[in-house]
């Protein structure tokens, strides 16, 4: 899944990312800011849906990759 979530984030950036589990999210700016992009990134690629509820509350990639297991269809 850490793949998935490497290519959302390239995508969404338009460039490569550097990502690790504890990778705070804060890191590559405001969160909240970017969290509907890499949500629909995420959905386009696994069918993932996510709550308002479990984007805010992901604050490193390591929590994002355990909501999109539990999201994945």
């Amino acid at each position: 899944m850490m793949s998935v979530v490497q290519a959302a984030f390239n995508r969404v950036f338009g460039r490569e990312v550097l990502l690790r589990g504890d990778t705070p999210l804060s890191s590559l700016g405001t969160w909240n800011e970017y969290a509907v992009y890499i949500a629909t990134a995420l959905h386009e690629s696994t069918g993932a849906i996510f709550t308002d509820e479990e984007l805010s509350s992901v604050t490193t990639v390591g929590d994002l990759l355990m909501v999109l297991e539990k999201s994945a269809v």
